[in-house]
C-alpha cells in the first residue's frame, strides 16, 4: 500500500510543474498589465534616460502658467497694500477730525478764523492744560503755537482782512481792531493774552543760530552769564553767546501792545493791566506796577459817574469806596481788590486794611439773586423716554452742526449778584483781613485767626451747596481755591501758636516752683489763696487736631471729580 501512495504524489508533482499545465491555466493576478494585455514595454533608449553624471539638467521654472500666476499675485499684493494704506489714512483723518472737533468744543474759536489759525490756537490751549503727571508742560511749544496764531491774525492776507495799524504814537505792531466783528475781537484779545502769558515763561530765551536750537538764557555761555546752568541730556554742548540771539518778543512789549489796541472793552484793558502789573511785580519793578494798578482802578471807576455833590466813588487819598455811591461794579471790585492785596504784600498794611474792609462792606451790600430765577430753580424730573430722545437729538445735532461760539461775557460795569461765587470772594477778603490782623501785632492774632476760621466755614458751605453742572464751574474753582488757601493759613497760624505754647510750657516747667504763700488764718488754703492752679496750655495743640480733621473732611471737596455721564452718551464713557 505504501509504494502506491508515493507514486501518486510523484505524478501530481510532475503534473503541476509541467509547462502544458501552466499555459493552459495561467495565474493572471501574478502578472503585470502589459503582459496580461499582450503589449510590449517601451524600450529604454539612452537619450530618454535621466543622466546620472555630467552637467545638471536645466529646468524652466518661469513657464507661461507660472508667469501669469506671479503677475496675478503681484497685482493682488499691490491692491491689498493700497487698500490698507487708504484705510489707515481714513482712520487717521477721522481720528484727527474727531480730536479737533473735541478741542473746538473745549476751546471755542471764532468762525471767522481759518482752520490753521484755529488749530494753532487750540493746540496751545491743549498743551497748556495737559494733566499728564509724567510730563512737564512744554511752554516753548505753547509759545510757538500761539505765536503762529497771532501772526496769522495780524496778517492782512490771511485772517487780518480789515485790520488797520494803530497811530504812530502807539507801540510798534499795535493794531486797530475796531472794524472787526465782536467774536474776532474777543478771540484776538484772548490770543494776545495767552501770547503774553507764554512769553512770561520763555522770557529771554535765545536761539543758537549755529544749530537752530532754542535754549533758556541761564544755559548760555558768555560774559553776561558767567555761571551757566548745565544743559539737558542729549545736547552736544552749551550755546555760546556769540552764536545766540533773542527769539521771542518780551512780555513788556506784548502787554503794551494789548493796552494800546483800539477796539477792546474797558474790562479787557483792565484785565490786561492787572496781568501786566502782576508781571512787573514778579520782576521786582514795584514802582511802575503800582502806577498800573492805580490806572486800572481809575479805569474801572470812570465807568460810573460821580455823586451829585462831586464826591468821587473812590477816595483819592485812602482808596476806600464811598458807601453813598451804592453797590460798586464788578470791574471796580476786581481792580481795587488787586490793588489792596498788592499794598499788603509789600508791607503797607495800614493802607491795605481799610481798603479791604470797605470792599467787604460793599460786597455784603450787593443785591441777592432772585429766588424764583430760572437759573437757580431746581430742574424738574422728566421721563426716561423723553430723556433718551432728547439726548439722541442733541447728540445728532452736535455731530452734524458746528459748535456755536459762546456769547460775550458780562462787561463788568454793573454790580454783581451775591451768588455763591461772590460769597466765596467775600471769604477771600476775610482771609486777607485775617492775614493782616494776624501779622500786624500780637494782640490781634486771635482776631485774625477768627476771620480765617469764618472764611473757611463760608467756602466749605458754598462748596456743599454748589452743583456739578458746567455753569457752576467758575464758582467751584473760586470756592475751592478759597477753601484750600484758608485751610493752609489756618494750619500755619495755629502751628506757630502751638510752637509758642510748647516753648512757654517748657520754660514754665524749668522754672523753680514758687514758695507757698503764708496765710493769716486756718481757712486760707480752703479759699484757694495758697495754691495757684496751673493754666491749661494745650489749647492750640488741640486746635491742630481739629484742623487735621477739617482737612480730611474737605479732601473730597478739594478733589474735582467729574460726574458720570447720563443718557445715551453714557454708553461711550468708561
Amino acid at each position: 500500500m505504501r509504494p502506491r501512495l508515493q507514486l501518486l504524489r510523484r505524478e501530481l508533482a510532475q503534473t503541476s510543474s509541467s509547462p502544458s499545465s501552466s499555459s493552459s491555466s495561467p495565474r493572471t493576478f501574478t502578472q503585470s498589465t502589459a503582459v496580461r494585455a499582450g503589449l510590449r514595454t517601451r524600450p529604454q533608449l539612452p537619450f530618454l534616460s535621466v543622466p546620472t553624471s555630467g552637467r545638471a539638467h536645466r529646468v524652466r521654472y518661469l513657464t507661461t502658467e507660472h508667469k501669469a500666476r506671479l503677475k496675478h499675485e503681484i497685482k493682488l499684493g499691490i491692491k491689498i497694500t493700497v487698500y490698507i494704506w487708504i484705510a489707515a489714512g481714513c482712520l487717521a483723518a477721522g481720528a484727527f477730525a474727531i480730536s479737533q472737533e473735541s478741542l473746538e468744543r473745549q476751546y471755542p474759536t471764532p468762525h471767522e478764523w481759518t482752520f490753521l489759525t484755529r488749530m494753532r490756537y487750540r493746540g496751545a490751549h491743549c498743551e497748556r492744560d495737559q494733566t499728564d503727571p509724567s510730563r512737564v508742560t512744554d511752554w516753548l511749544a505753547i509759545m510757538q503755537w500761539i505765536q503762529g496764531a497771532v501772526e496769522r491774525l495780524e496778517n492782512l492776507k490771511v485772517d487780518g482782512r480789515g485790520l488797520r495799524d494803530a497811530p504812530s504814537d502807539r507801540p510798534h505792531g499795535t493794531k486797530d481792531i475796531t472794524a472787526m466783528p465782536e467774536s474776532w475781537r474777543r478771540g484776538y484779545y484772548e490770543a494776545m493774552m495767552m501770547y503774553a502769558k507764554a512769553s512770561e515763561r520763555v522770557d529771554g530765551w535765545v536761539l543758537d543760530k549755529s544749530r537752530n536750537i532754542v535754549f533758556p538764557p541761564e544755559m548760555m555761555v558768555g560774559p553776561s552769564n558767567p555761571r551757566p546752568q548745565p544743559i539737558p541730556p542729549g545736547y552736544k554742548g552749551a550755546p555760546k553767546e556769540v552764536d545766540c540771539e533773542t527769539i521771542f518778543e518780551s512780555p513788556n512789549d506784548i502787554y503794551m501792545r494789548i493796552l494800546s489796541t483800539e477796539g477792546l472793552t474797558a474790562r479787557q484793558k483792565m484785565d490786561a493791566g492787572l496781568a501786566y502789573a502782576s508781571w512787573l511785580e514778579f520782576k521786582g519793578i514795584t514802582g511802575p506796577a503800582n502806577i498800573i494798578y492805580e490806572d486800572a482802578v481809575h479805569l474801572a471807576a470812570s465807568e460810573r459817574e460821580a455823586l451829585p455833590d462831586g464826591t468821587p466813588i473812590v477816595d483819592p487819598k485812602t482808596w476806600t469806596l464811598n458807601e453813598a455811591a451804592g453797590p460798586p461794579s464788578q470791574n471796580l471790585l476786581t481792580s481795587l481788590t488787586a490793588y489792596a492785596t498788592f499794598r499788603a504784600r509789600h508791607g503797607d498794611l495800614s493802607s491795605a486794611f481799610p481798603i479791604l474792609v470797605s470792599l467787604l462792606k460793599a460786597r455784603r451790600s450787593l443785591p441777592t439773586p432772585d429766588a424764583t430765577s430760572d437759573l437757580l430753580a431746581p430742574s424738574q424730573p422728566t421721563a426716561s423716554v423723553k430723556n433718551f430722545f432728547a439726548d439722541t437729538v442733541s447728540l445728532a445735532a452736535r455731530l452734524v452742526l458746528p459748535p456755536a461760539y459762546p456769547p460775550a461775557p458780562d462787561d463788568g460795569t454793573s454790580p454783581p449778584l451775591r451768588d455763591p461765587k461772590e460769597l466765596c470772594e467775600e471769604a477771600a477778603l476775610s482771609l486777607h483781613i485775617g492775614e493782616i490782623l494776624y501779622s500786624s501785632q500780637a494782640a490781634t492774632r486771635e482776631e485774625g485767626l477768627g476771620w480765617t476760621r469764618e472764611a473757611v466755614d463760608i467756602a466749605e458751605e458754598q462748596l456743599h451747596k454748589l452743583g456739578t453742572s458746567a455753569a457752576d464751574k467758575d464758582a467751584r474753582t473760586t470756592c475751592r481755591d478759597c477753601l484750600a488757601t484758608g485751610l493752609g493759613n489756618w494750619a500755619e497760624m495755629v502751628s506757630r501758636l502751638a510752637r509758642e505754647e510748647a516753648a512757654a510750657k517748657e520754660a514754665l516747667a524749668q522754672m523753680p516752683p514758687p514758695p507757698p504763700a503764708k496765710t493769716s488764718s486756718w481757712f486760707g488754703g480752703l479759699w484757694g489763696e495758697g495754691v495757684v492752679k496751673e493754666q491749661d496750655h494745650s489749647r492750640w495743640a488741640a486746635e491742630e487736631k481739629v484742623i487735621v480733621e477739617r482737612e480730611r473732611r474737605a479732601k473730597e471737596l478739594l478733589d474735582e471729580l467729574e460726574p458720570p455721564a447720563n443718557g445715551l452718551s453714557s454708553i461711550f464713557s468708561a
